[in-house]
Order: C-alpha cells, then structure tokens, then sequence
C-alpha cells in the first residue's frame, strides 16, 4: 500500500502531470502523487504490470474487493448498463466506494486484514 514519505499518511491522491516525461511514465504506472494531509508531492509506482489485469479502487487503489448487489445500493442507469453487459459490481471496504469493472478481482476483501490501526492492508493476526 501506498503511503506518503514525509508524514505516513494513506490519504494520497493523483498530482497533475507537469511535462511530457511525466506522461510517459505514468503509462508505466508510474505516477506523481500528492498527500492530502502534508501536500507533499512525490513520484511512487501504484500499480505493478502484472496487476493490471485486475480490478482495483478507482479512490484508494486498494485490490482486495467485495461485491454489492443492485437491491442494496442505487446505481445510475449508466452502471446498470456495464452491469448487463457483464461488469462486475465490486465494493472497496475501505474507503467505502461502489464501483464496476470489467475486470475480475484478485483477493477478496477480508476483514481481519483491515486492522485497527487504519494503517492499511496490513495483515493482523
């Protein structure tokens, strides 16, 4: 999981690309990012090529999914279309964000990994 360099924080969010190297790597999934809690910005890798094939939080980039169903929550008439058409419903825990995605998921969302401290996806036993 991501985390700022300076304070620690997990609230991060995308920074604007400023030049055209930028660019070219964040094609890479090498991006700038910005903390929102220091403002500091940096450049962090936040996906792996061989993630990419899976679906992830479009808020915390977080890959451990679980599922939400139409009945329990509202969708627009846009996600009720991508879900006909075969996209899956997947639910961050999270940061609590409902989203779909054509792309499977690559673990399952698993309370006892969310730990106490906020601190991530840190496993605690």
């Amino acid at each position: 999981m991501l985390h700022c360099p300076s304070c620690g924080s997990y609230n991060l969010r995308y920074a604007r690309l400023r030049n055209g190297r930028e660019r070219l790597w964040s094609w890479l999934g090498i991006r700038p990012l910005r903390c929102r809690d220091c403002h500091l910005r940096f450049v962090a890798r936040t996906w792996r090529p061989e993630n990419a094939r899976y679906a992830r939080c479009p808020r915390c980039w977080r890959m451990d999914l679980a599922r939400w169903s139409l009945e329990d929550y509202y969708a627009s008439a846009w996600t009720r279309l991508l879900l006909r058409l075969g996209a899956n419903p997947w639910r961050c825990e999270y940061c609590r964000h409902n989203f779909v995605s054509f792309r499977p998921r690559k673990q399952r969302y698993a309370p006892r990994r969310r730990g106490t401290s906020g601190a991530g996806s840190r496993i605690v036993a």
